[in-house]
């Protein structure tokens, strides 16, 4: 018996929306691993994240995106990045001159988190944090962890 004929081609997917050129598109991540774009690091066995080269001084213009983060709430184990030098400056515009983080910052739903305040306790409702340095000063950066996910597998 002949073969059924082959469904037609789909048409192609249209455009992604542009992102900026430092976050390429995220990659797949497996099921239950935390993964993460750019010069950023997964440690611990997969249970935390640091800024790059942490907890040495972190490099200028770099960005990533942490992603497959588990809906648990965040344990701040270090955080020091540049912060708001002008505090009482509100330059964001929405009111709350504390959350503005012009500089290098730390983003978990949507807050943007600097200088010594981390997201402890936040949970990531997307599963995500990205992290953006600007070109200037440079500190030691931050670790955050989550609740360790028991193994998809029992060891052998």
């Amino acid at each position: 018996p002949s073969l059924p004929p082959s469904p037609p081609s789909l048409p192609p997917s249209p455009p992604a929306l542009p992102l900026p050129p430092s976050l390429p598109p995220l990659a797949p991540c497996p099921l239950g691993d935390v993964c993460t774009t750019g010069p950023c690091l997964i440690t611990d066995g997969g249970s935390c994240a640091t800024s790059p080269d942490f907890p040495n001084l972190y490099p200028t213009d770099e960005g990533c995106t942490i992603y497959g983060l588990p809906p648990v709430g965040l344990d701040v184990i270090a955080f020091e990045v540049e912060g708001d030098e002008y505090p009482y400056s509100d330059y964001d515009g929405d009111g709350d001159p504390t959350n503005d983080c012009r500089y290098d910052h730390l983003t978990v739903n949507g807050v943007k988190y600097c200088g010594t305040l981390g997201p402890a306790g936040v949970v990531p409702s997307d599963g995500t944090m990205t992290w953006v340095s600007d070109g200037s000063e440079t500190f030691p950066g931050w670790k955050v962890c989550w609740a360790a996910q028991p193994p998809s597998l029992p060891p052998s």
